[in-house]
């Protein structure tokens, strides 16, 4: 009957078998533990440890470790990107990203974590200054890269920000300049924004509602990313 409900519950029990590890205090149990999960186990486990690293101040460097260790050793299971879309987040898991060198890694809808990040409407405006800063950094130049990469759709972390969560408020002047800093960044090794993206981009702001006065902030910053004129950009349709 156990092993009937473990076989139902196959998340739950991938939880339990990294439990066990973790009161083992023995790392290579707890590796061994994440190591022998498919990505929906191993999902799972870092699920539990972010959880119980939140709601247990005390626990919480201890988690973050963990997840950072068992990311580093065997990877980050595809199915956590789209998670990583907040504040909280990010920083449970951004040594783990650090580790294992995984800024650029994608899911199967080509999605990086800034995609998911910078989409989210419920994370506005998004923590541009937190991801500007992590840029000042040699060891998170590959940060740059993540921001050239296209989604199946074509699009880029900024394009998503654009089309889902750009809105017609200002942002913080702290984070209008990390945003700046961003567009900047995404430039290095001569990328090229697509232009042809920007009537869909338009198309999206005009369904949203927002607001695309020639003196708003939204198509300045918009002209800005694709080198435009703002007259141009107003009168696109």
């Amino acid at each position: 009957m156990a092993q009937e409900q473990n076989n139902n519950n196959p998340n739950e029990q991938a939880i339990a078998e990294l439990i066990l590890a973790i009161r083992s205090k023995d790392l290579a149990k707890i590796l061994s533990a994440y190591h022998q999960q498919n990505e929906t186990g191993r999902a799972a486990q870092l699920k539990f440890c972010f959880e119980t690293g939140e709601s247990q101040v005390s626990s919480y460097a201890n988690y973050q470790n963990i997840a950072a260790q068992c990311i580093a050793a065997h990877g980050l299971p595809t199915g956590i990107i789209a998670g990583l879309n907040n504040s909280d987040r990010i920083n449970f898991f951004m040594p783990a990203l650090q580790a294992s060198g995984a800024f650029t890694h994608t899911n199967h809808q080509g999605n990086t974590f800034l995609h998911a990040l910078f989409a989210n409407e419920e994370q506005s405006p998004p923590p541009f200054n937190f991801i500007r800063s992590l840029l000042l950094f040699e060891r998170n130049e590959s940060l740059a890269k993540a921001l050239q990469i296209r989604n199946q759709h074509g699009l880029t972390p900024l394009e998503c920000y654009f089309i889902y969560n750009l809105a017609d408020h200002k942002l913080p002047e702290h984070e209008l300049t990390a945003l700046f800093a961003l567009i900047e960044a995404e430039r290095t090794d001569n990328f090229i924004p697509q232009n042809a993206n920007l009537s869909h981009i338009k198309t999206s702001l005009v369904k949203r509602n927002i607001a695309l006065s020639q003196d708003s902030q939204v198509l300045l910053i918009i002209a800005s990313y694709y080198q435009v004129d703002v007259s141009t950009l107003y009168h696109l349709h």
